[in-house]
């Protein structure tokens, strides 16, 4: 498998991929065992046993262009292959075992619904509010604070291994995104917060009130930005490695609870 996905812009016609996916449902399960024999013999050689990439191929286990896309837009990426890309059709292997490989994928991206967490969710959301003060910048389930992403459906889009480690190692962020700007004004006022919107003559900045402020830049004395992120960075030290677990259960387990549309409390799984 050569270049599996390398290139994911458009796939197939939608009905096709609906075709694909109901086709799967019907076909008789294959145990993961088999998905695994089959992805170790024709798609590791490209893509590692591991999914992670190799020198021929890319990261199919934690690419967020492969990990986001639908069941049926993967098998019918499988079955057609990505001649372009250098990637074979394997529409030769037969429905039952090209699901068997798309089953063992999403084991490997964390997504597979055999995946057990380790961590206890109604405790992580007790941190997550409460000790690590994650939900004073984000939302959960209409639930929280507003000036970081929305992490409602956060736990579905990344595995539990990628969500514990963009915990212990934030990522930067884009810009002064994840920096406290502070501003004085020619009048000596003072506001803090994040910087929303710029342009050549004026600054739209938040502050932690959720207010919204205007600003002329002819107005404005001084910007500066605080050195430290908005996002902590030592959340491996200040947390026990099962805290941070219990977050990590806490937010994918929302984000199943909000896909499947319960209208009970997320937490309240016990996956």
């Amino acid at each position: 498998m050569v270049v599996l996905l390398c290139s994911l812009g458009s796939v197939v016609g939608q009905a096709a991929i609906a075709q694909t996916a109901v086709a799967a449902r019907k076909t008789a399960p294959l145990s993961n065992g088999v998905g695994k024999q089959i992805f170790e013999s024709v798609c590791a050689g490209c893509h590692g046993l591991d999914g992670h990439g190799g020198e021929r191929g890319p990261d199919i286990a934690t690419r967020q262009q492969v990990v986001q896309l639908s069941d049926g837009e993967i098998l019918e990426i499988l079955r057609r292959g990505r001649p372009a890309a250098g990637m074979p059709p394997f529409a030769s292997l037969g429905a039952a075992k090209l699901n068997a490989v798309l089953a063992y994928l999403r084991l490997l991206e964390g997504k597979g619904v055999n995946v057990v967490l380790s961590g206890d969710p109604q405790k992580g959301k007790a941190v997550f509010s409460g000790k690590a003060r994650c939900s004073a910048c984000h939302m959960v389930g209409g639930v929280g604070g507003f000036l970081g992403r929305d992490l409602t459906l956060y736990g579905a889009d990344l595995s539990p291994k990628e969500i514990h480690n963009n915990i212990v190692n934030p990522p930067e962020g884009i810009g002064h995104a994840n920096r406290t700007a502070v501003i004085t004004m020619r009048d000596s006022q003072k506001l803090s917060g994040i910087i929303r919107n710029e342009d050549n003559f004026s600054l739209q900045l938040q502050s932690f009130d959720g207010s919204f402020h205007l600003l002329n830049k002819s107005e404005v004395s001084k910007l500066e930005f605080l050195p430290d992120p908005i996002m902590p960075k030592d959340y491996g030290t200040t947390l026990s490695s099962s805290e941070i677990d219990d977050v990590v259960s806490y937010l994918v387990t929302a984000a199943r609870a909000s896909q499947s549309g319960t209208k009970r409390n997320p937490d309240d799984e016990t996956e």
